[in-house]
């Protein structure tokens, strides 16, 4: 029976072996990520054996740059999620997070991260670092502000049905507060627009190539408490980290 034991040993270290490593970079009050990211996380990537580390900063007050430990935690990571709005970390965390990306990590950004780290033109506080061109450079887009409570319709851009992102995602339901992030840059690929009736439509979901060694980006401006209980867009999200992670 010793083949036996060995044979079970060895299918329970390939059950428990863990999957790829996620770090969620978090820090927003406007639409509670803190809450449905993790959540997010919990139902559609833990039960396919991704895990994470969660560095969030909170969601005001003189804690708002604080998210220590990323630095140390990148450097074990596969991919970085980030949801995050005009924050300024702490010059290491900062300087880790551009390591990753010119490192060709990979990188998910969603909603307000278009402008993480730009304070309007203020000067970061003293020990701290701000990534004003993390839009144009990493993204790939020019955001520049946003429609009020019109309603916009979401569609596929052409050419983009095959893209593995939005393989099985059905119609995402309509979003209001739709950003303005035009023109995207030549290295993107347009996968979602949306359109405000009489207005021209704006990019919504796009992948880019980011820095000396081509780190695969994904970025959507959605990302609003309504869209999370969307299935689809949680079915876009999780088809656009395996992609970026190659899994």
């Amino acid at each position: 029976m010793k083949w036996l034991a060995i044979f079970l040993i060895t299918l329970s270290a390939c059950t428990l072996e863990a999957g790829p490593h996620i770090v969620f970079l978090l820090g927003e009050k406007e639409y509670q990520t803190l809450e449905t990211v993790p959540a997010f996380f919990e139902s559609e990537l833990k039960p396919e054996a991704y895990t994470a580390t969660i560095i969030q900063a909170p969601p005001e007050g003189e804690k708002r740059d604080d998210f220590s430990g990323l630095a140390e935690a990148l450097e074990k990571a596969d991919l970085c999620f980030i949801s995050v709005r005009r924050r300024a970390p702490a010059l290491k965390d900062m300087n880790a997070l551009k390591k990753f990306v010119a490192d060709g990590k990979p990188l998910v950004a969603i909603r307000t991260s278009s402008h993480a780290f730009h304070l309007r033109g203020k000067p970061a506080p003293g020990g701290r670092g701000l990534w004003e061109e993390f839009d144009p450079e990493v993204l790939g887009g020019t955001y520049h502000g946003h429609y009020g409570d019109e309603q916009a319709k979401i569609s596929v851009a052409e050419g983009a049905a095959d893209h593995p992102i939005l393989k099985g995602v059905g119609p995402i339901a309509s979003s209001d507060k739709l950003y303005e992030p035009r023109p995207l840059a030549e290295s993107t690929t347009l996968l979602l627009n949306a359109t405000i009736e009489g207005k021209e439509p704006e990019p919504v979901a796009w992948t880019n190539q980011a820095g000396p060694n081509k780190a695969k980006i994904f970025y959507t401006s959605l990302g609003q408490v309504t869209d999370f209980s969307d299935a689809e867009f949680r079915k876009l999200l999780k088809n656009a980290i395996d992609w970026a992670i190659g899994k």
